[in-house]
């Protein structure tokens, strides 16, 4: 069997655009996926279990082709559980794709959408350059999953020194936009040399930018 890879989709509310998935928000307050609820037959549209939070009662509701509500679980006047059917540029290229499923954690809501999903290498390739050709700005995360755990692509195979200060640049932010913190930080951090630093943080973006590459198709 292939590596099980892990692609993460991030889109803040001032990139939405004309993103489907924001349609929803019309009525929706957010969308919440919880699990799939059965596999998707290929070029049919993926059924998912989701939470949904809601001001006006959910009867109100008017399907559409990017959330068909096919039965409810549970409801209440402002939270529903429901069986759902999905429309939308990503869930129609998942649909058209073998060994490739949605994951938590996976939400639309008004501050932002974020989208995970698992599957083999090259699905996840194919998902990526789908992604790629969506005009709104999209920012991706990919992750591969050895065993039980998901760790970050070549994290593990990195020296000691090299990994723990990259994970401390994640913990104060230095990958943040803006940066919440400088080498200097990092170094007072971890108790190496600023150059000592700035070294491993370049060799250790080399090697995962590299790792990364090797899923982007870069023919016109």
């Amino acid at each position: 069997m292939g590596n099980i890879r892990t692609l993460q989709l991030q889109v803040d509310s001032a990139n939405f655009g004309n993103i489907d998935a924001v349609s929803l928000l019309e009525f929706f307050e957010s969308i919440e996926f919880i699990s799939n609820f059965r596999s998707a037959e290929k070029n049919s549209m993926v059924s998912i279990i989701a939470k949904v939070r809601h001001k006006q009662p959910l009867q109100e509701y008017e399907n559409n082709d990017t959330l068909q509500i096919e039965s409810v679980l549970s409801e209440t006047d402002h939270e529903s559980l429901v069986v759902a059917r999905l429309g939308g540029r990503i869930p129609r290229q998942l649909g058209l794709l073998n060994g490739i499923w949605f994951v938590v954690p996976s939400f639309v809501s008004r501050t932002e959408i974020k989208i995970t999903i698992s599957g083999l290498s090259n699905s996840i390739k194919q998902m990526l350059r789908a992604i790629q050709a969506i005009p709104e700005k999209i920012s991706f995360s990919l992750s591969e999953k050895e065993s039980e755990n998901t760790k970050l692509k070549s994290m593990n195979s990195m020296p000691s020194k090299r990994r723990i200060v990259l994970l401390k640049a994640i913990e104060l932010g230095y990958y943040q936009y803006p940066r919440k913190c400088t080498q200097k930080d990092i170094a007072e951090a971890v108790g190496l040399k600023q150059s000592t630093v700035s070294e491993h943080l370049q060799k250790g973006e080399s090697s995962v930018i590299y790792s990364w590459s090797k899923l982007i198709d870069y023919t016109p």
